[in-house]
C-alpha cells in the first residue's frame, strides 16, 4: 500500500502504516495509535508557563500532522538509522464526526505516534470505529 508525492522534482513513495482507534483512554478524545517501526525518540525540555516539561520528539524522522474539521494527515519521513528512506502517511479525509482541530494533538513514542482527536460533540463514535477509518488510499481504490 503506497502513495506517491511529487511537485518537488523528487518522487517520494509513502506507505500507509497500521493503526488502531479507541475512545476509552481519554474522555472527549479519539485516540489513533499509528505503528511506525524503527521510529525513535529523544526528550527535550520545553518551558510552557512556569514549569518545564519533558516532551518526546522524533529523533530519526520528520513528523508533520495537520488536523482539519473532519480530517487529518500524518506524514513521517525517515531520515536516519532504521528509518532512513522510509516514509509513512496516514491521510483520513472523512472522519465519522467533526473534531476540534485546535484542541487535537499528537505525541511521539518509540515505534508509534499517538493522535488525540478532540471530539466536537461528546458522543460515542462507535460503531463507526469498529470498521476503522477510511484512508485516502482506500477512498481512491473504491473509485
Amino acid at each position: 500500500m503506497a502513495d506517491t508525492e511529487t511537485g518537488t522534482g523528487d518522487e517520494i513513495e509513502f506507505t500507509t502504516p497500521a493503526y488502531a482507534c479507541d475512545e476509552k483512554k481519554k474522555d472527549g478524545f479519539i485516540r489513533v495509535i499509528v505503528a511506525i517501526k524503527n521510529l525513535t525518540t529523544s526528550t527535550e525540555i520545553v518551558r510552557r508557563g512556569i514549569l518545564p516539561k519533558a516532551v518526546k520528539k522524533p529523533a530519526n524522522a520528520k513528523l508533520n500532522v495537520v488536523f482539519e474539521n473532519q480530517a487529518f494527515d500524518l506524514t513521517v519521513r525517515g531520515e536516519k538509522g532504521g528509518m532512513k528512506g522510509k516514509n509513512y502517511q496516514l491521510k483520513i479525509r472523512q472522519l465519522p464526526h467533526e473534531i476540534n482541530s485546535d484542541d487535537s494533538y499528537h505525541e511521539v513514542e518509540d515505534d508509534r505516534v499517538l493522535l488525540f482527536l478532540r471530539k466536537l460533540q461528546n458522543k460515542s463514535w462507535y460503531p463507526e470505529l469498529d470498521n476503522g477509518l477510511e484512508t485516502a488510499e482506500e477512498e481512491e481504490e473504491a473509485k
